[in-house]
């Protein structure tokens, strides 16, 4: 029976319906706004699409909380990703011009660049998940955009608090928005997925099984 559903599954591919959801949609929606063509009330829409809620359990109890997560680049390619971004940041500190919206659609949202097994975002409020995830790194993200669309993604979970992962997601963070201070220096977690469920309120969903990982 094992064997079956891994072949159903593809267990080495993340399925395209969820990286469309979450990256070229979203990658879209930048796009648009670039050219000022996203109309107003769909841009809380599509951030829905970036603010999963992490369910977690443990020593601070059962716990949801929202954060901002998005596909991080593979392991070969984070360093020069990383390099891009660190110097679109230095140029943006020294007041030099800089495209950095188009430098981020070009290396952050560059699908030859993403590792689509990984999901990335920071700590800020030290509280619940960040207890929670100490103690036993594990989390679910739930997505929902409204009207019917839902995934439920399980998760294992490493902390970086150095490291190019961990500069990689204050950077993008400070770039996203335009943060006027020192660099930002949040533990980063980095989300591994193990299985996806499609939870849409849809024929093909309430429960499926889409993803497994070996």
């Amino acid at each position: 029976m094992t064997e079956s559903i891994n072949q159903v599954l593809k267990v080495s591919e993340i399925p395209q319906e969820f990286i469309d959801y979450i990256f070229t949609k979203r990658r879209n929606a930048v796009e648009k706004m670039v050219k000022g063509e996203l109309r107003e009330k769909d841009v809380f829409l599509e951030f829905t699409r970036a603010t999963p809620v992490v369910i977690t359990s443990g020593p601070a109890g059962l716990s949801g909380s929202v954060k901002m997560l998005g596909f991080v680049p593979k392991k070969e390619n984070l360093k020069a990703v990383l390099a891009v971004l660190r110097e679109t940041a230095k140029k943006e500190k020294e007041g030099k011009p800089v495209n950095t919206v188009g430098i981020i659609l070009k290396e952050v949202y560059n699908e030859g660049n993403i590792d689509f097994s990984r999901l990335g975002g920071l700590e800020m409020g030290f509280n619940h998940s960040w207890i929670n995830i100490k103690s036993n790194n594990k989390a679910t993200l739930l997505f929902y955009t409204p009207p019917v669309t839902s995934y439920e993604v399980r998760c294992d979970v490493k902390i970086h608090e150095k490291g190019d992962l961990f500069e990689y997601l204050n950077t993008l963070h400070d770039l996203f928005h335009i943060v006027d201070r020192s660099r930002s220096n949040y533990p980063a977690y980095e989300f591994i997925i193990k299985e996806i469920y499609d939870q849409s309120a849809t024929e093909k969903g309430f429960g499926k099984l889409i993803y497994k990982s070996l």
